[in-house]
């Protein structure tokens, strides 16, 4: 159950990542190309690179949950079982303090008008310690996951037929004939 617990958290990472950490990067990187600064000039081009790069890198890195999801759905039980504990704890945590954040921010509109602003200015912080706690759950969990190996399952044919195993030693475990 906490394993899939921790694929919905995954889940709502990636989410939670799209929508409350691409607007703002976005507008950074908006703001922080001038190309009006520079016309005609070679450094209009190193600016318009610059900002294709920040825009990539910062698509790879925000998408680093889903990544983590599907090597997940690859590997199965095994990959979860190299997680810390405590990572996935912490993960699961951020995923419950995101969650009342949320809940706390729906529920301003069913609040009286008296209550409102305190709502609203106490959802938003409690909703980014929630993602907070989320990616650092995450990326410690996948950073610090242990090689496990794979299981030895021993396979046996269903044509094979059933075999006698006789025991010798120790003897007072030694098969007896009657």
């Amino acid at each position: 159950m906490i394993r899939r617990l921790y694929q919905v958290t995954l889940v709502a990472l990636q989410i939670a990542l799209l929508a409350h950490i691409v607007p703002p990067l976005a507008q950074a990187l908006w703001r922080g190309v001038a190309l009006s600064a520079f016309p005609e000039s070679p450094l209009a081009l190193i600016q318009v690179a610059s900002a294709a790069a920040a825009i990539a890198g910062g698509a790879l890195a925000l998408a680093f949950p889903a990544f983590a999801l599907l090597r997940h759905r690859q590997r199965g039980q095994t990959r979860f079982g190299g997680l810390p504990r405590w990572s996935v704890a912490l993960a699961l945590t951020g995923a419950v303090v995101f969650l009342l954040g949320a809940a706390l921010n729906g529920a301003v509109p069913l609040l009286v008008p008296a209550n409102r602003m305190a709502a609203v200015l106490t959802a938003r912080p409690v909703q980014n310690a929630g993602l907070a706690l989320m990616a650092a759950g995450v990326l410690c969990a996948e950073l610090l996951r242990r090689s496990i190996g794979v299981p030895r399952i021993v396979v046996v044919s269903h044509e094979a037929s059933p075999q006698r195993i006789e025991v010798t030693h120790p003897p007072e475990l030694a098969t007896r004939l009657a």
